[in-house]
């Protein structure tokens, strides 16, 4: 498991074989992941890796991840042990929450969005 805070940006690491998800630690709520550029590059061949992102109306995969909500954002597949190079470029525009707005008492308890210096990224 790889984890970095999302205001560093840019993380290499490595990766055996397998399915992979990245998760934002939090909240289980995102909104505007869509304005997010995220790239995920193989740093030996510079070839980019597919990362797939699903929702159902707004819901996505919830999970706690070190006694921490988490939302999984994107998915993808390694193909080899690869030395691999994620940067994600203007993570301010990331809105995470605890709750989804559909949950309005857990909103009216946590109003606030979760500060980008307390997303972590986890790819496990």
């Amino acid at each position: 498991m790889e984890k970095f805070y999302i205001k560093e940006k840019l993380h290499e690491f490595e990766l055996s074989y397998g399915s992979y998800q990245i998760y934002f630690t939090g909240g289980w709520y995102i909104k505007n992941l869509e304005d997010l550029d995220v790239e995920l590059i193989d740093i030996e061949s510079e070839k980019s890796v597919k990362l797939k992102s699903k929702d159902f109306f707004g819901l996505r995969r919830q999970a706690y991840i070190s006694s921490q909500q988490a939302v999984l954002a994107f998915e993808f597949e390694n193909l080899k042990y690869s030395k691999l190079r994620l940067t994600i470029i203007n993570p301010e525009s990331l809105i995470l929450k605890r709750y989804h707005p559909f949950l309005i008492m857990g909103n009216l308890r946590y109003p606030n969005n979760i500060s980008q210096e307390e997303i972590l990224v986890v790819i496990k």
